[in-house]
């Protein structure tokens, strides 16, 4: 056997198997070092503070404060800043109907009119701290503005062209005849243009008209050429006449406007980290 070969071989292997353990356990640090969440999200400044709030009463008049409970706390013990805020979306629905026929339109919107703003400062105060609940506690309101009161038109005895006008946009009065026109056949023409409002003389109207005969039954159909002088002849006809529910005696048109609030608690820690709770909707009437 070589002795000075084995030699070199035990020498090789005392010296590789320090080495191993060396670099494994720096491989262990290093890995430890980056992947340690905890020491990311514990870094001085990084955690806001923690909120919880109720809002008990979510429909509220105009004019009138809502009251909200909450509870905060914060890794740091300060606070900069607590403040409600708010966003306020404009609810419109429109709803108009055909008597005769029964055909009813129905028009909702929603559009947003005051941008997410402060609505109200609130005071920390370190006597505040509830020691069962490990938090600050506040119980306070803010105010809601008396011009957010709804608006509700419902079926009027009598129709004022004017109010209507102001209440009811263009484009829901054009849809509703557009769609109105097209459902409308012969005879809801004629009972109409000729027979009620009299716009039209008979045989004016009769010849907007062609025969089709399909089996033993026989259709008309409105000319291509017509259809210009029907809408037209539509239009002469006061809109009020559309909506007369006549046995009922109103007319069939509701409009409503109402307001929603969008609102949330905003806290900014001693580090001037804010943090927003959940948003509560409340429904202004």
């Amino acid at each position: 056997m070589n002795t000075k070969k084995l030699r070199t071989t035990i020498f090789c292997s005392r010296i590789t198997k320090p080495l191993a353990y060396i670099f494994s356990a720096f491989l262990l640090i290093t890995a430890c070092t980056i992947n340690d969440p905890i020491d990311d999200i514990s870094s001085p400044g990084y955690v806001a503070a923690n909120i919880y709030w109720d809002v008990p009463v979510t429909n509220v008049m105009a004019g009138k404060d809502v009251s909200f409970y909450a509870e905060y706390w914060s890794v740091d013990n300060k606070f900069n800043d607590l403040s409600i805020w708010y966003d306020v979306n404009k609810n419109l629905k429109y709803t108009l109907s055909y008597p005769p026929t029964g055909y009813t339109l129905t028009i909702d919107s929603s559009a947003l009119v005051r941008e997410f703003i402060e609505i109200k400062s609130l005071d920390h105060s370190d006597a505040s701290y509830d020691a069962e609940k490990k938090a600050y506690v506040i119980e306070n309101s803010f105010p809601v503005s008396y011009t957010l009161s709804s608006l509700e038109y419902k079926n009027p005895i009598a129709f004022n062209p004017e109010q209507f006008n102001q209440l009811i946009p263009e484009y829901v009065k054009t849809q509703f005849l557009d769609n109105l026109f097209e459902q409308f056949s012969y005879k809801d023409f004629k009972s109409l243009l000729v027979d009620d409002q009299q716009i039209v003389e008979e045989e004016i109207f009769e010849g907007y008209f062609d025969t089709i005969t399909e089996g033993e039954e026989t259709i008309r159909v409105i000319k291509p050429e017509a259809e210009t002088s029907l809408r037209a002849h539509m239009n002469e006809v006061s809109f009020g006449v559309f909506i007369y529910n006549t046995n009922k005696q109103f007319y069939a048109v509701e409009f409503t406007q109402g307001y929603q609030l969008n609102a949330r608690l905003r806290i900014v820690n001693g580090n001037n980290v804010e943090n927003f709770s959940e948003t509560k909707a409340i429904t202004v009437s």
